[in-house]
């Protein structure tokens, strides 16, 4: 063992050696002896030497993963190289998303930002704009962009693109179904329909990072709500300007706004993307990699671990799921915020007669549609769902399943075991494109606890359509999935527009109409739900509509598949429209899966 030693040290060692040459030449036998404690001591110093080292030396710990974004990766994250996540989509026709979500959906998160966005628990946080306004009375909003938002290929995000994007939605020359999502913003509707001209759509720049987004008609206390939508996003105007039509038709063409930038699109084979080097927002993902096969995911693609997650599991791969103990403690579920109702014409005989409404409403057992549909869907009373703003519970008991209620309901209607004062059958009719179970149901339920004739009648979409606008059927069954969150949303439905009823009911209720206005042009948030709830609870009473199931969602991700937060029921669920794609991330021991990644 070599190691330093001092002067003093040096000359003490010498001087003793000299001694031991010495008496060597007489006595061999000592020399032996003094090499023996020199061997032990040079031990007893080595091992005290290694016991302080032991002592002193602590492990360091790994320095923090960043991704390029400057995100902190957990602590638990796999490498970089293998934050990819598999994704399958439908097929675009373009990418043009605010003119049209429909031809241009897969796109959204991944290459699109919104004003703002929702979190897990349903609340507004901010997104391309760090922070909003309420003008007098929410007349208007106004947002401010966040400094340094870019465009992918370097150019600033600003007003003037947000202005343009509400005028090229509403352009009366293109092909733009999605365009009535914006009806609620000043101008649109009427530039759509060619009244007025660009300049008066409600959406103004005040200066470079500023703009005013009016409501149509006053106040609009909605707005930022309508606005935290994914597809409410902007186009670039210095790249769309020139081709309104076909700019988005292409990788090439495209430019992100979001958090990836798209790197490939091999049309009906796969998209493929790329972190956004220009993103600085405040939802930068984990994620580094994105594959988006096109093509509809099943059970097999799961297995297979061709993607993380399946989203909307269909009747069959659920209970194929819940077959397998393994799978089953992998699902999850959620509230899609989807009604399905039956819509009746209550401006014509027999059903202006509410006594027999309300009998309708009694006499359907609601429970057990759940358990034919598989607990795909959940008993609806009301137009509102769980978790979803202004829900009311208390709604629940208005229409409940109550057969000896609904009997006595039909008798005092005129109609007392099914049949008129002169002993004709009472006869309705259902219309519907499809031949569906849930009206199968109503039809069996109607006919067994009300002794009621219920016919069946399928017409084509179209054509079901057509009469549903022309308020030419008896009954129907109204599915609404949500447009954005908020009860103006949802109850705007029943909100009339003529002395006919709305758009898609044959129902009239001026109270009802009042209500809904009223809280339209209130900014205090807690009042205006309440407002809400007082115009719903007419809607429920009056039997505008007969409630049925709110949708659920089941899906089934890996346990690498993680980062997923509990939402506002306390679950994990992945919810495509609020922040959970920036908190998703592939977990460590990602290896121990069999996954194209590790291959």
């Amino acid at each position: 063992m070599l190691k330093p030693v001092s002067r003093r040290e040096f000359l003490r060692a010498v001087g003793a050696g000299a001694v031991a040459s010495i008496v060597a030449a007489c006595t061999p036998e000592v020399v032996e002896v003094i090499q023996t404690v020199e061997v032990e001591v040079e031990k007893e110093v080595e091992r005290t030497v290694e016991v302080e080292v032991e002592k002193l030396v602590t492990p360091t710990p790994l320095p923090d993963v960043v991704t390029p974004q400057g995100k902190v990766m957990p602590k638990n994250a796999a490498p970089l190289d293998l934050q990819i996540r598999y994704s399958f989509i439908a097929e675009n026709k373009h990418l043009d998303v605010p003119r049209n979500i429909y031809d241009a959906n897969s796109v959204l998160n991944w290459g699109t930002e919104p004003l703002l966005r929702r979190n897990e628990m349903m609340e507004l946080v901010p997104a391309i704009a760090d922070s909003w306004d309420v003008g007098p009375d929410a007349e208007y909003f106004d947002f401010h962009i966040r400094d340094g938002a870019k465009w992918d290929d370097g150019t600033p995000i600003s007003a003037d693109d947000f202005v343009f994007t509400f005028r090229h939605l509403s352009n009366p020359d293109l092909d733009t179904p999605w365009v009535w999502y914006y009806y609620a913003i000043k101008g649109i509707k009427a530039h759509k329909a060619g009244e007025v001209s660009a300049d008066a759509v409600g959406v103004e720049k005040l200066d470079d990072q500023t703009i005013r987004v009016w409501g149509e008609g006053g106040s609009a206390p909605h707005l930022p709500a309508l606005l935290a939508y994914q597809a409410a996003c902007p186009a670039p105007k210095h790249r769309a300007e020139a081709n309104p039509e076909h700019w988005a038709d292409d990788v090439d063409g495209f430019l992100s706004c979001g958090p990836y930038s798209l790197k490939t699109w091999d049309h009906n084979k796969e998209m493929t993307w790329e972190i956004n080097p220009y993103y600085n927002g405040p939802h930068k993902p984990y994620i580094q990699h994105l594959v988006n096969p096109i093509g509809a995911a099943t059970i097999n693609e799961f297995l297979s671990h061709q993607t993380e997650w399946l989203h909307n599991l269909s009747v069959a791969d659920l209970n194929f799921v819940r077959a397998d103990p393994e799978l089953n403690q992998l699902l999850r579920w959620y509230n899609n915020y989807q009604t399905d109702y039956m819509a009746l014409d209550t401006m014509n005989p027999p059903l202006d007669n509410l006594k027999l409404r309300q009998a309708l409403s009694h006499a359907i057992n609601r429970d057990a549609v759940v358990q034919i549909l598989g607990g795909t869907v959940e008993p609806a009373y009301s137009l509102l769902m769980p978790g979803f703003p202004a829900y009311n519970p208390e709604l629940k008991s208005v229409q409940a399943f109550d057969p000896e209620l609904a009997r006595q309901l039909l008798a005092e209607a005129g109609y007392p075991e099914g049949k008129d004062a002169n002993g004709r059958q009472l006869e309705l009719t259902i219309t519907h494109s499809a031949v569906d179970p849930k009206v199968e149901f109503v039809q069996a339920q109607w006919q067994e606890h009300l002794g009621i004739k219920v016919n069946y009648e399928l017409v084509e979409y179209a054509a079901w359509s057509q009469r549903r606008a022309a308020h030419e059927m008896q009954i129907y069954k109204g599915p609404y999935e949500y447009d954005y969150i908020d009860p103006a949303n949802f109850l705007g439905l029943f909100r009339s527009n003529s002395e006919a009823g709305s758009p898609r009911h044959a129902w009239l209720n001026a109270e009802y109409d009042a209500l809904y206005d009223e809280a339209g042009h209130m900014t205090d948030t807690e009042a205006r739900f309440a407002k809400y709830q007082e115009a719903e609870r007419i809607l429920v009473e009056d039997v505008g509509a007969i409630f049925l199931t709110h949708m659920l969602i089941y899906q089934i991700f890996w346990p690498y598949f993680t980062g997923i937060p509990k939402d506002i029921t306390g679950r994990e669920v992945y919810r495509g429209l609020d922040i959970t794609f920036s908190q998703v991330y592939i977990r460590d021991d990602i290896a121990e899966w069999d996954t194209p990644r590790t291959k």
